[in-house]
């Protein structure tokens, strides 16, 4: 069978190998070694993503930033560091490590919703994972979670404010 494209992907503490693959059956994804038939499709009328895979179903929306997938499901948002072969031949030949992200991270919302509570303030430490506020969006209170350990550097928003998708709500600097 014909080699996909590989990805490197950091998931529950350990690295993962990931092969997508288009086969006349569909797309397989092969995840070390063990292979599932996929399909992904657009959720009408949003930027929800629904993926199937082997004949379980998750509803997702997702957005890239600096290196990794933030997924968003209906109660938390999950930082996935992605690598492609490519790039990481790439910073290999160049003597670069994995453990980079030294910029800041700016958390945003994923959807529309009214900022019910903001849990953190600026200069505080924050652990990848943390709630960082609470936004209430379709009649549901979600976790808006660090998305890294680092330290609050501005706070966008207050509590009950209403947010677009995409509006900045905390601005979060590394860890000295």
């Amino acid at each position: 069978m014909a080699r996909g494209t590989r990805y490197y992907v950091q998931w529950g503490g350990e690295e993962r190998v990931v092969e997508v693959r288009s086969t006349k059956a569909g797309t397989e994804v092969v995840v070390d070694g063990t292979s599932y038939l996929t399909d992904v499709t657009a959720v009408e009328n949003s930027d929800l993503l629904n993926l199937l895979v082997d004949g379980q179903s998750a509803t997702y929306a997702a957005r890239f930033e600096n290196g990794a997938a933030m997924l968003s499901f209906h109660d938390r948002e999950v930082r996935v560091p992605i690598e492609d072969e490519r790039g990481r031949m790439a910073r290999l030949a160049m003597g670069g490590s994995r453990a980079g992200g030294g910029g800041d991270a700016e958390v945003k919302s994923v959807m529309p919703g009214v900022v019910k509570e903001v849990l953190v303030g600026p200069d505080e430490s924050v652990s990848s994972g943390q709630p960082l506020l609470i936004l209430e969006a379709m009649k549901m209170e979600n976790e808006i979670r660090s998305p890294r350990e680092g330290t609050v550097g501005t706070i966008h928003v207050e509590a009950g404010q209403a947010v677009d998708k995409g509006a900045q709500l905390v601005t979060l600097a590394p860890t000295a």
